[in-house]
């Protein structure tokens, strides 16, 4: 069930950044945000709907688009199929790929890269999905 949530995620917000989102910026956001990246680029899901990408260590957020309600649960809904809440990974290795749940005080991420280290294939289904919902162009 929950690689048919991941790729049912993949295919339907693969196009459909089209409008521009009513959110509040991030940095100030206190809702569930999804956060995906490697190294110093972040991309962004608020639960309002905007999307928006971020160099970490700088204060500038590029609003990249936002997603329909349907999308967004089914994006929240991966991490709750794949359990991420409970999953302790924590090896970045030189890439440094993440995924991050930030919910106001409440923030949890797992992070690999390391090639000694065996990622959970789950989160980077989920990692794939997410990015595939951002359009080569709008990516850093």
């Amino acid at each position: 069930m929950k690689y048919f949530i991941v790729s049912v995620f993949l295919l339907t917000t693969r196009f459909c950044i089209a409008q521009y989102p009513t959110s509040q910026h991030p940095a100030s956001y206190k809702g569930e945000q999804m956060i995906v990246g490697q190294g110093n680029d972040e991309y962004l899901l608020l639960a309002d709907g905007g999307i928006y990408r971020h160099k970490k260590g700088t204060a500038k957020y590029d609003v990249l688009g936002s997603q329909t309600t349907a999308n967004i649960k089914t994006a929240f809904g991966s991490l709750k199929s794949v359990r991420f809440q409970e999953m302790n990974f924590n090896y970045p290795g030189k890439t440094g790929y993440f995924v991050r749940f930030k919910n106001g005080n409440k923030n949890h991420e797992v992070v690999w890269g390391d090639s000694k280290q065996k990622t959970p294939a789950d989160i980077q289904k989920v990692y794939k999905a997410f990015m595939g919902m951002i359009p080569a162009q709008m990516r850093y």
